[in-house]
């Protein structure tokens, strides 16, 4: 029988001794994360006899819209019984709107045969990322629907993750602290990439400087090798910092070079530096995370990362065009100095735009702090892009996201076009240009800019001729629609709704404001709330993917249908858990949360239903409500605005088609 087991169910504390006795293969993870997991509904359990003889445990990656499969477990003595089948079939029964589950195990376990017989099939294999260095498996069961463009993990999507000395020294000699073994578990080297900078391997060498074999082992990480110019000029920003400087020169190198060398994150179980991670985030933009918590990230956040709604609302981002050729000085920000890259050389590279009439974009802070730097110029139906930048700091992929879209608006504005970004790529702006739909072809990543919308009947667009009409979901659309911008596809069979929502949540959420007022303008020009997170009493019936259709209540003249999202996902729980989560990609604060919490199911505990959103378009109008009751008949029902309601997809192309009208 299966179960779902929440941190209350008297079979939560039996999936965890399962999990310790089988950690071998399984890996270890935070009894946190497990916890956590549980609260959310993402660990099921087989019981028989009141025991837990099996359970399962995933994580949902709300970008790709697939289950990553974190741990299925068997008690030794009930394997071959059919369990693992019926926790996979209780995974897919519960998550009927995923594309699929995919899952990476040694080739070497037991369980390599078992995945075909579940109905997996094999994507590939690659080297091992662990230490051992054992060939890894991907696998992948459809459920919905297979992605667009490939379902496979792609390798350069991996986050980089860099490792200080001491937990380099856990996993060479297994120290007995399992947070730091874990991190080469399979289902986290799956996602993430483990480097060693170059301070790090000489502290290693000078306390084992006769040791055999040092060097081999050390090459199983990828090595970070920032140009000293580079690592040593960011070195003395920090020195300078009273509370970071007394950490003392190898550990300020040790953060340097992960953050000049390209890391995501810094992993340490050092507490002086732990104590200064907020301080040093806000200086590199390196996350500093202990092991557990690293751990906790990956599980918690599904695996995406970087969402900084916050920074986005607060950060004063101004777009615009460069009329001269920049300094030194202002191109060196942009430069790649861990590949000895020049000022000199990125000033040709922007000059093979200029020189083709193309055009220089920058973006600032309102103190006009460097941001992103981009160049482009058009051939007819193709755009180049010679250059595309982020500069170093907390907010570089926030920012190559931004400038990233803004480019796609401009060339939108010219008419359709192949958009190939043909520039060396940061770490950070790979993880931007994926998000905003690019694809890597080669050396090059390439998008297309698309105008259209097409509904039942019309021809479709060459990207999904293929899939043709009737196999088409919502999971290929929004990838479509991501690749494809501004073109959207109206399938007559997502599921779409209207959601009200207050002005004062609007302003920040949906770049809502009054016409003279700056913010609107900046959110619609730099579509500066594509992502986000927006909190109502609790529902049970809003599933996701889906479309949400915006209705500014209460706002007068100026409210109206607003916007049109793609809603990801839809989570239902604790108030407080559900912000403490989603907090980095919302802008209300946790009372405007708590304000939506009401009593619900059957405990009647407080709960809040979040709704995770992306590719938010702003229309160029509002809809005003007599024009929208035209377009949409169901609203013309008494009370209709009240709470959020299914509405039919083709009042949702009616009312897109009305806000986006150019001449409105």
């Amino acid at each position: 029988m299966i179960e779902t087991v929440s941190p209350g169910s008297p079979y939560y504390e039996r999936v965890i001794e399962l999990g310790n006795a089988n950690s071998a293969t399984l890996g270890h993870l935070p009894y946190s994360a497990i916890e956590e997991a549980a609260a959310e509904g993402r660990v099921l359990a087989w019981v028989e006899d009141g025991e837990v003889k099996g359970y399962a445990l995933y994580r949902k990656r709300i970008r790709a819209g697939d289950i990553s499969l974190t741990h299925l477990c068997v008690n030794r003595d009930r394997r071959g019984r059919g369990i693992a089948r019926e926790l996979v079939e209780g995974i897919v029964e519960g998550n009927p709107n995923r594309a699929g589950i995919h899952l990476s195990c040694r080739k070497d376990y037991d369980a390599d045969g078992m995945w075909p017989q579940l109905g997996f099939r094999r994507l590939g294999e690659k080297p091992g990322r662990s230490r051992a260095g054992h060939p890894l498996v991907t696998w992948w069961l459809p459920i919905a629907a297979q992605a667009l463009f490939g379902e496979s993990e792609q390798e350069d999507a991996r986050l980089l993750v860099a490792i200080d000395t001491n937990v380099l020294l856990d996993i060479l000699e297994q120290r007995d602290f399992p947070a730091s073994l874990a991190l080469t578990a399979d289902w986290v080297t799956d996602v993430a990439e483990l480097a060693v900078t170059a301070q790090s391997r000489s502290e290693l060498s000078d306390q084992r400087p006769k040791e055999e074999g040092l060097e081999s082992a050390l090459s199983e990480f990828r090595a970070l090798e920032p140009s000293d110019d580079a690592w040593q000029a960011a070195l003395g920003q920090l020195e300078v910092e009273p509370s970071v400087a007394v950490l003392g020169g190898g550990d300020l190198r040790v953060v340097v070079q992960a953050s000049t060398g390209g890391a995501a994150y810094l992993v340490s179980r050092d507490e002086g530096l732990l104590n200064q991670a907020e301080r040093i985030g806000q200086k590199t933009g390196l996350n500093l995370v202990g092991p557990d918590d690293f751990l906790l990230c990956l599980q918690s956040l599904g695996g995406d990362h970087g969402h900084q709604t916050r920074a986005i609302a607060a950060s004063g981002m101004v777009v615009s065009t460069v009329s001269e050729m920049p300094s030194n000085a202002a191109l060196s920000a942009f430069c790649h100095h861990h590949v000895g890259e020049r000022p000199s050389s990125l000033r040709q590279r922007l000059a093979i735009s200029t020189a083709h009439q193309g055009r220089i974009e920058h973006l600032v802070t309102d103190s006009q702090e460097p941001l992103a730097l981009a160049a482009m110029h058009r051939d007819e139906a193709s755009v180049t892009v010679t250059a595309l930048r982020g500069a170093a700091g907390q907010q570089s992929y926030t920012a190559a996201r931004q400038m990233i879209h803004h480019l796609r608006a401009i060339v939108a504005n010219d008419g359709p076009a192949t958009v190939v970004v043909d520039d060396q790529t940061h770490p950070s702006v790979e993880r931007a240009l994926r998000d905003e739909g690019f694809r890597p072809e080669g050396s090059a990543w390439k998008a297309v800019v698309q105008t259209g919308v097409f509904g039942s009947g019309d021809a479709l667009p060459q990207e999904l001729d293929e899939v043709g009409w009737d196999r088409l979901n919502a999971h290929l659309v929004r990838e479509y629609e991501r690749y494809a911008w501004p073109s959207k596809v109206f399938s007559g069979a997502i599921k779409s709704y209207m959601v009200p929502i207050k002005p004062e949540y609007a302003r920040v959420l949906l770049g809502y404001e009054e016409s003279q007022a700056r913010l609107f303008e900046m959110h619609a020009r730099a579509a500066a709330a594509r992502e986000n997170t927006y909190y109502m009493t609790p529902r049970s019936f809003v599933e996701a993917p889906a479309r949400i259709i915006w209705w500014v209540s209460d706002g007068g003249a100026l409210g109206g249908v607003r916007a049109m999202s793609w809603l990801d996902e839809v989570e239902t729980g604790d108030p407080h858990r559900l912000f403490r989560k989603h907090q980095d990609r919302g802008v209300l604060d946790k009372p405007q949360v708590l304000e939506c919490a009401k009593p619900f199911g059957k405990s009647g505990d407080l709960a809040a239903t979040a709704l995770l959103f992306s590719q938010t378009e702003i229309f160029r109008d509002p809809v005003p409500i007599a024009r929208a009751r035209g377009l949409c008949p169901d609203m013309n029902a008494g009370g209709y605005f009240v709470t959020t309601r299914r509405v039919e997809e083709q009042s949702v192309r009616a009312l897109y088609e009305e806000g986006s009208r150019s001449d409105a």
